[in-house]
């Protein structure tokens, strides 16, 4: 048993895409430092900006490696990748040369795939977190050889594989103090539009098309939405009389969450997750290519426990969307759904990883 190795860990984190990966591996990055301050934590990512807003600006250092999604891109996108992973290679040996990590973990997304490998054979610990019901391309790969699977739902497809434990997801850390008591029957006024890190342009397009019911009864939004559309829809919303906050990236989430009654959102697992823990009655609206449709099976999740309405694109999306807007608008229906129990959503994620992946350490090898 090396304590002194385990306290001192060098802490290697895989993650990069969308917010949906790189905000959890924050948490558990955090939560590496709050265990032990003399953790040392660095990060891989594909060099998208997103990383150096999210990681970079948390003041984690970015090690950058080249690789390429295959997902939706075919043939070629399949031989673009391979071509890569030669270099790919080489640049993690560089890093783990000059690093020497004690553990490596991957939080999702493409970049994960070639860190956690070279890991395995190397012989470091490695740990994958998996948000989703349905793993995605990298982790149905790296699952059969990671030293350790978390899974962010007890529902998980590959909950019984003997490397694999319940953590539940890492969510934003101050979400606890967020106010979860039922109030008496009235009318919701905040709405929060959420479209993922990235925005949603069925959102972007639907909304402002509903401006006759949002002015009608008097409503406040606070509009995350695609970059390029800030302007136009704060334009479109100040001609209907709509009073509206429209800027492309949220900054303090928990804080928006605390403020808004309802919140209208994409359904990824970590939004999924924190609209349970914060208790605010949502309409989901899934991302409809996401990888084997796993945004409606995270929607369902609330669903299912009276916590959520599901409104999938597609045809007449929107006027499907007005009337759960309107469902959602009346205070009985409101009051109920804020009533109802759901299963509680583990505020520790990120500790229980860090600290399974510390433990690691200290065996000092993988299982």
């Amino acid at each position: 048993m090396n304590t002194q190795r385990e306290h001192g860990a060098r802490v290697l984190i895989a993650a990069s895409g969308t917010g949906g990966h790189l905000f959890p591996a924050l948490f558990i990055a955090r939560a590496f430092q709050r265990i032990s301050s003399s953790c040392q934590v660095e990060f891989i990512g594909s060099g998208r900006p997103l990383e150096e807003k999210v990681l970079g600006s948390a003041g984690f250092k970015i090690h950058t490696i080249s690789m390429v999604g295959v997902k939706r891109r075919g043939i070629k996108g399949l031989f673009q990748a391979l071509k890569k992973l030669p270099a790919s290679f080489k640049e993690i040996g560089e890093i783990f040369r000059d690093f020497k990590p004690d553990v490596v973990v991957g939080v999702g997304g493409y970049v994960t795939f070639v860190p956690i490998t070279y890991a395995r054979i190397k012989g470091i610990p490695t740990w994958i977190h998996e948000a989703e019901l349905k793993p995605g391309m990298a982790n149905k790969v790296l699952i059969r050889y990671a030293t350790r699977v978390s899974a962010a739902f007890a529902q998980a497809s590959f909950i019984k594989r003997k490397n694999v434990i319940f953590t539940g997801h890492p969510v934003r850390e101050n979400l606890a103090e967020i106010s979860q008591g039922i109030q008496p029957p009235q009318a919701p006024k905040k709405v929060l539009i959420v479209g993922g890190s990235q925005g949603a342009r069925a959102l972007d397009e639907a909304l402002p098309a509903l401006a006759g019911l949002l002015n009608e009864r008097n409503l406040e939004l606070t509009h995350q939405c695609r970059p390029e559309n800030v302007i136009s829809l704060s334009e479109n919303y100040a001609k209907a009389g709509v009073r509206a906050k429209v800027v492309p990236f949220i900054d303090d989430m928990s804080a928006a969450y605390g403020w808004a009654d309802i919140v209208i959102s994409r359904a990824g697992a970590g939004t999924v997750m924190e609209l349970g823990v914060a208790n605010r009655p949502v309409i989901l609206v899934p991302y409809p290519y996401a990888q084997g449709d796993h945004q409606t099976a995270n929607a369902m999740t609330l669903a299912n426990s009276g916590k959520a309405l599901v409104v999938k694109e597609g045809g007449d999306f929107q006027p499907r969307l007005r009337e759960a807007i309107s469902r959602m608008l009346d205070p009985q229906f409101y009051h109920q759904m804020k009533q109802q129990p759901f299963e509680s959503r583990s505020l520790h994620a990120a500790e229980a990883i860090a600290q399974g992946c510390l433990e690691l350490v200290r065996e000092g090898s993988p299982s």
